[in-house]
């Protein structure tokens, strides 16, 4: 499994613009890419292809896979940019092919992100007023979750302003897994009320104690380890 792209590798761009605003894509670069294809498998262990097809560009990636002796291969095509279309397309599809392998694909569960600004009717849609706004724009910090989702990013635009600070909300209190407190409760209760833990894991509907929430904790071991408790007493 490939890292997860660090803030400074994710660019920027304008996706579209609308009576009220715009919206931004996050995107990563070739040498993204080539970055974390060589610090995971060498400059020798992997390697690219581009084939036409139909009058498409195709890029391939294949990696060298040592317990089959073999290179396994994944492809994807490319879309020609508004400059050079030739160098436009290759770069693409290589891309789009790195995302098959597996690099960057955090970027998928990236928000809707929508900026407020001041825009143009023009005849095919809407135009910036200020058409230099969005460029230099960056993303200062990001946050991915265990499944590798991005739970929390921060945009800034030239002048270093955050223009997008939040999505999604942080966690609640209640939502948090419990601590080392909470944890030498549970294991005293257990142990004092003669608790097969195996039961009440099934009874809490968890794997183990530390996936518990605050609030399960609050609402529901801790009022049953009580009262179980108290009727050992009498």
């Amino acid at each position: 499994m490939y890292r997860l792209l660090n803030a400074s590798e994710i660019d920027v761009r304008v996706g579209t613009v609308g009576a009220k605003g715009v919206t931004l894509l996050l995107y990563k670069d070739a040498r993204v890419d080539m970055t974390i294809l060589d610090e995971v498998h060498g400059s020798a262990g992997w390697q690219r292809d581009h084939k036409e097809l139909k009058g498409n560009m195709y890029a391939g990636v294949g990696i060298w896979n040592d317990a089959i002796k073999e290179w396994v291969w994944k492809w994807d095509c490319g879309t020609e940019s508004f400059t050079e279309k030739e160098k436009g397309e290759a770069s693409d599809s290589f891309k789009r092919a790195c995302f098959n392998v597996g690099i960057g694909r955090e970027l998928y569960t990236a928000p809707f992100i929508f900026i407020p600004c001041d825009t143009i009717k023009k005849d095919r849609g809407y135009e910036l007023v200020d058409k230099y706004q969005f460029n230099g724009c960056k993303v200062a910090n990001i946050i991915y979750n265990a499944d590798r989702e991005i739970e929390y990013l921060e945009i800034i635009n030239k002048q270093g302003d955050i223009i997008f600070p939040k999505f999604p909300q942080k966690p609640k209190a209640e939502t948090k897994k419990i601590g080392k407190l909470h944890m030498e409760f549970l294991t005293k209760a257990i142990k004092e009320t003669e608790t097969d833990e195996g039961a009440f894991l099934t009874f809490m509907e968890i794997e183990k104690l530390e996936d518990m929430t605050i609030e399960e904790f609050t609402n529901k071991a801790k009022p049953a380890l009580e009262k179980k408790k108290k009727k050992g007493k009498k």
